[in-house]
């Protein structure tokens, strides 16, 4: 008999050998039932940081315990323990495709972790980091509960966006009514292959056990529940576009389309404002008669009394140095100023009589600019600026233009490269926040098309498109009038009364060629080489 006992002492000593010595079996591990929401699980000394009974260490885990709330909230305790040595962290998106053109949006309040890790949910993500040990997450899930013709549908993700392995997944769930249906899919998204093990039993508990999830691997359980079991709080949303913050919307396309019409409406005003210079240009003009003939003989007088400088200003919206040339030129012909050579390439220009009242603003700056005993052309001193101030006051004053040419065209361009900038930060803003990036992209392009349009501003006036037309005409009269059609004693003060207005148009060598270069004129000396006086006051204005 003793014998027969030392037998079965032996064989059992040797059967609790194999035991400890063998690794777990394949099937899954008893892991126990977590204790009631609320409750701390009861840490083992050797569980607690991902060992298992008698040394054993048992894979990575989660054991999550599922209620929906008699408010259609549900709330989830979920144990994840991490084998020693390792950590496990989570990203799951918290909009999921619906099937119906629509996104699914679920929101995660209060995420709270008691162990070793940290949780936090935002409008689009749910994150959590759990060091190793045993850790217990806390959360409550909104949106979770779907109204579905003749039942409800309560569903969630157990598990998505972990970056490393789980060995085991256990989770329960509990509702106020029993589940008529469950379904669980598990393994890579995208893939539809049912859980291992997923069931309600005769208690109305739903249990769903799933083993050996990959890295990024989601377990989706969806639970049918009788219908108005509790409040439907499912929330849906039109899906994100694959073009991300500049994805064309209903919102930035409205948003577009508001902005397209005040961009064309600008154009359109501008446009009309500029149609008339356009209507201008486009008609054929042929030479005005600029010619008074009266029985003392024949002489030049210009359209409506412009002068060189104005028609040089009004014809390209800005004052240049020719613009400057031909004033000098006028003066001289008008007997304000006189013209010597002294070199071969520079000549004396000396005051002849005084100023009078009869001189314009930028006509006295110019007059202001020869020093009493005279000045040469090569030590010429303009006061540039000064007489563009003049000259663009002129043009406003006798209303060619509303404003300075000069400063609403650099008004525009500014406004245009602000608008731009302003447009660049609000891209970069609604990007990184609600998206419809597309709407500050065409404020962008607004701004460029300002800037770049600029120069079309700012219209003439009606008034100055009339006297367009009339310096149109006066440039057919340069170069179409013979000067054999002239008398021979008023030819001389109509080739000088002329000369300005051939000067500032660009028809000087024309004109010069077609009366030739007398030898003296009464208010030049060397007439000649009047073209050698135009270019060197160029030269001498440009710099």
């Amino acid at each position: 008999m003793l014998t027969n006992w030392g037998v079965a002492a032996a064989g059992l000593v040797a059967t609790l050998g194999l035991a400890v010595g063998q690794p777990p079996p394949p099937s899954i591990p008893n892991i126990p039932i977590l204790p009631q929401s609320g409750q701390q699980p009861p840490p083992s000394s050797s569980d607690e940081h991902g060992g298992g009974f008698d040394g054993v260490e048992f894979p990575t885990r989660t054991q999550l315990q599922l209620k929906v709330e008699r408010d259609g909230v549900l709330t989830v305790e979920e144990t994840i323990t991490v084998k020693s040595g390792d950590k496990l962290n989570r990203r799951s998106p918290l909009r999921i495709k619906a099937g119906d053109n629509r996104d699914r949006v679920f929101v995660v309040r209060d995420p709270r972790l008691a162990g070793n890790g940290s949780a936090q949910a935002t409008a689009d993500e749910f994150t959590v980091s759990v060091g190793e040990g045993k850790s217990v997450l806390r959360y409550q899930v909104e949106g979770a509960v779907v109204d579905q013709g003749d039942r409800q549908e309560v569903r969630w993700q157990l598990a998505a966006g972990w970056d490393r392995k789980i060995g085991l997944l256990r989770a329960t769930f509990i509702a106020p009514e029993m589940a008529i249906s469950v379904r669980c899919n598990g393994g890579p998204y995208g893939t539809e292959e049912p859980c291992d093990h997923a069931k309600t039993d005769n208690g109305g508990v739903t249990r769903v056990d799933m083993q050996n999830l990959n890295a990024n691997d989601r377990v989706d359980l969806a639970v049918g529940l009788p219908a108005g079991t509790v409040p439907a709080n499912a929330r849906f949303a039109e899906p994100e576009s694959a073009g991300g913050p500049f994805a064309l919307t209903a919102f930035s396309g409205f948003g577009l389309l508001g902005l397209s019409v005040l961009l064309l409406g600008g154009v359109a005003l501008l446009l009309v404002a500029r149609g008339r210079d356009a209507k201008v240009l486009a008609t054929d003009a042929g030479p005005v008669d600029v010619l008074v003939h009266d029985s003392n003989g024949v002489a030049f007088a210009s359209p409506d009394g412009v002068l060189p400088g104005q028609i040089g200003t009004v014809t390209d919206e800005r004052v240049d140095p020719v613009d400057i040339t031909a004033t000098v030129l006028d003066l001289a012909v008008r007997n304000y100023l006189w013209i010597q050579q002294i070199g071969d390439d520079d000549w004396q220009i000396t005051r002849r009589n005084p100023a009078d009242d009869s001189l314009t603003g930028y006509e006295r700056a110019v007059y202001d600019a020869v020093a009493e005993q005279g000045t040469t052309v090569s030590t010429l001193n303009v006061d540039k600026a000064k007489i563009g101030e003049a000259l663009y006051a002129d043009v406003v004053e006798r209303e060619w233009f509303k404003r300075r040419p000069d400063r609403d065209r650099s008004r525009w361009l500014w406004l245009g490269v602000g608008l731009a900038a302003v447009g660049a930060a609000l891209t970069a803003v609604l990007a990184v926040t609600v998206g419809n990036a597309l709407l500050g992209l065409a404020v962008v392009l607004a701004g460029i098309a300002l800037a770049l349009g600029a120069r079309l501003m700012p219209a003439r006036t009606q008034r100055g498109s009339a006297l367009l037309a009339q310096v149109r005409g006066l440039r057919g009269y340069l170069r179409s009038t013979d000067p054999a059609s002239i008398p021979d004693n008023d030819r001389e003060l109509v080739f000088s009364r002329s000369l300005p207005y051939a000067v500032v148009l660009g028809e000087s060598p024309r004109w010069l060629e077609a009366f030739g270069s007398p030898d003296e004129l009464y208010w030049f000396s060397g007439g000649r080489n009047l073209p050698g006086f135009i270019a060197a006051m160029d030269r001498a204005l440009a710099k």
